[in-house]
């Protein structure tokens, strides 16, 4: 899908939200410029079907709102944005749920289980939304394994089955949620 075709699916998408969207597009390719993911493309395209799955299995009076956090999911940890710009930019509700789906960058290392234990006990206390988001992050980062090598591959399907285990667990999800949670199981099951 070219960019123009994107912002016109936004638009039919949206409507009266399409700026917001489109300029939360905008920015998190800024952002994402010359960074790839494992197969080469550009990173923006992450972020973009994270986005994509959240208006695909959540149908809520804050879809724009959603919508924008996930393309903007990865823009503290993993660029040179901060907190205050994102709120600036986007407000205190999307900068909030962004920074609820960061990952501390030595939180992981400092826990004897590694990120899989850290983002299990994190996420057990997100919020609806931000739960709802890392797993749409979590099934896209499954769905997007070619390019993956072996070893990395083997750590997200590790770190995704101890992740899942403890949020059943501890944790009630919501029915997109478990949705979200249906698919990450599939996903599973084919490697």
């Amino acid at each position: 899908m070219t960019d123009k075709e994107y912002v016109n699916q936004l638009k039919l998408a949206f409507g009266t939200d399409a700026k917001s969207v489109e300029k939360a597009w905008e920015f998190a390719t800024q952002k994402h410029k010359g960074q790839v993911r494992d197969d080469g493309s550009p990173y923006i395209t992450h972020p973009v079907r994270v986005a994509e799955l959240t208006r695909k299995y959540k149908n809520s009076k804050n879809a724009s709102m959603i919508y924008i956090s996930a393309l903007l999911h990865d823009t503290l940890e993993d660029t040179y944005t901060s907190y205050k710009e994102l709120r600036d930019n986007f407000g205190n509700d999307v900068a909030s749920l962004v920074m609820e789906l960061s990952t501390a960058k030595q939180a992981p290392h400092q826990m004897l289980g590694g990120k899989a234990e850290y983002l299990s006990h994190k996420m057990e206390y997100m919020t609806n939304y931000a739960l709802f988001i890392k797993l749409c992050d979590r099934l896209d980062n499954l769905q997007d394994t070619p390019g993956t090598n072996k070893e990395k591959l083997e750590r997200i399907l590790y770190d995704t089955r101890i992740i899942m285990d403890y949020l059943y667990a501890h944790r009630k999800l919501t029915s997109s949620q478990k949705s979200v949670a249906n698919l990450i199981e599939k996903e599973l099951k084919k490697h």
